[in-house]
């Protein structure tokens, strides 16, 4: 797997790259939303669910539902302990596999990889996960707080601490599901082919 992250330094980006992971595709029929220390979102999803037939009520809750996830996010900022010129709020994170694994990637699959994604990457911090099927391969996209939940401790990974976690993540792939065309040596640079693959998600 390719993993990918790009930092989020404002408000208005963090607002803008949640309504896009949320609304690039339709959801409720072909992927998933998870979160972690997201107050108050499970109603929500328990309302868009019920609203399916009110297209104009289902976006109203959609734009509610990032409003609050925004909210969240800037609540849990308000605590940072160390102020910094130039900081992360938070980092919008993808996991990108092969297009010929496709079939070997069930919805519960993907969940479970972007669980465990959130676990290695940042055990403490808010996360927003949901998985894409735009191009012609599956990703999943994570939005990560930048501070841990409550705290107000910075969470940031040395290159040498990320690529850690992306070789945990490839020895979990290896192990637990079987994929054979997104095996990535993180250890080396990436083949080229696989990385142009990502940079169009």
């Amino acid at each position: 797997m390719i993993i990918k992250s790009k930092s989020i330094k404002s408000k208005k980006a963090l607002e803008n790259t949640i309504r896009y992971i949320l609304t690039k595709e339709n959801q409720k029929q072909l992927g998933f939303i998870i979160n972690r220390y997201i107050k108050g979102d499970r109603s929500f999803d328990k309302e868009m669910q019920e609203a399916q037939s009110d297209l104009i009520k289902e976006q109203n809750l959609l734009e509610k539902r990032i409003k609050n996830m925004v909210s969240q996010f800037s609540e849990n900022e308000s605590k940072r302990s160390i102020e910094r010129r130039n900081k992360n709020i938070a980092y919008h994170e993808i996991v990108s596999f092969h297009k010929a694994d496709t079939d070997k990637l069930p919805k519960k699959v993907l969940l479970k990889i972007a669980r465990k994604y959130a676990k290695e990457r940042s055990p403490n911090s808010m996360v927003i996960s949901t998985m894409h099927s735009d191009k012609d391969h599956l990703h999943i996209h994570n939005v990560i707080s930048a501070l841990e939940f409550a705290t107000g401790k910075p969470v940031r990974l040395s290159r040498k601490e990320f690529k850690e976690v992306k070789i945990r993540m490839e020895q979990f792939q290896e192990k637990e599901l079987g994929l054979t065309f997104s095996k990535v040596n993180h250890s080396k640079k990436k083949k080229r082919c696989f990385s142009l693959i990502l940079n169009e998600s």
